[in-house]
């Protein structure tokens, strides 16, 4: 049985995630795990049996409104496998650590998208767990809705490793059976991708995969997060994937940017990030 990983700080987008959580794991017959972790109470003005003992309250109340949330859950999906746990601890080290000893197969998460001219695409908080993770994490959108997914866009800059990412999101979407785009962004006439390296690509995973047949884009665009979002809102995909990779490129360039455009651009839909381990 697969492990879905749901962390949560209470918030609506967090809520979204978890709603979106219940419906992959009916669908993939999956087990749940709702986590959250807190930052243990320190303090060089109380005697350490006071600290431990508001530690142990706090644990308490979090591990209540977890067991809350997950008794809403199981009362509407009997069927349903759903644990819980509290962590203590930063929360962005916690997750990953945890997810290593669950063995957990996919993290979801929410979040919020950005909200101003500095913000970020998405929550660095969210980005990070989505870099360190060892296994692929969905980040869901406030209050976006689980829909069955018809078409899923990859967007890459033609990594060497692309080929085990997409067998990952072929296992992926299995039961889904979406349509699948390779979405590639020349910047302009900075990064320029030769047509013979393109058509030297696609051939390549044509080959690698002969029982799916993928769509290819092959665009250009000045602004990379722009242009994915405006050629996946064109092309009515419902979850973009990238993978992200831990060096200079394209990751970094949609998320660890400041976004200084007059508009601040939202993920609509989900986005997965799958990690080429």
């Amino acid at each position: 049985m697969k492990t879905i990983l749901v962390p949560t700080d209470f918030s609506i987008a967090a809520d979204s995630a978890i709603h979106y959580a219940i419906k992959m794991a009916l669908f993939w017959d999956a087990s749940l795990i709702l986590y959250h972790s807190f930052i243990p109470f320190e303090s060089g003005f109380y005697l350490l049996s006071l600290s431990e003992q508001e530690n142990m309250e706090a644990h308490k109340k979090l591990t209540d409104r977890l067991t809350t949330i997950k008794n809403s859950i199981v009362n509407k999906n009997p069927n349903l496998s759903v644990s819980i746990h509290v962590d203590q601890g930063p929360e962005g080290i916690k997750i990953i650590d945890f997810c290593k000893k669950s063995k957990s197969d996919l993290i979801v998460m929410g979040t919020k998208g950005a909200s101003g001219l500095k913000e970020k695409l998405i929550g660095s908080f969210t980005a990070e767990v989505m870099t360190n993770a060892p296994c692929p994490v969905l980040a869901i959108p406030k209050k976006y809705k689980f829909k069955v997914p018809e078409k899923i866009t990859y967007a890459t800059n033609y990594n060497k490793k692309d080929k085990k990412v997409l067998q990952s999101l072929l296992e992926f979407n299995r039961l889904f059976n979406a349509k699948i785009t390779i979405l590639h962004i020349d910047w302009g006439n900075t990064f320029f991708t030769a047509d013979e390296d393109y058509e030297h690509y696609k051939k390549t995973i044509q080959n690698h995969f002969k029982d799916f047949e993928f769509t290819f884009n092959h665009t250009v665009g000045k602004d990379v997060s722009k242009t994915i979002l405006e050629e996946t809102l064109l092309d009515k995909t419902d979850i973009i994937v990238m993978n992200p990779l831990k060096r200079k490129g394209i990751w970094n360039r949609i998320f660890h940017r400041s976004v200084t455009k007059k508009i601040a651009y939202h993920i609509p839909v989900p986005l997965l990030s799958i990690p080429n381990k």
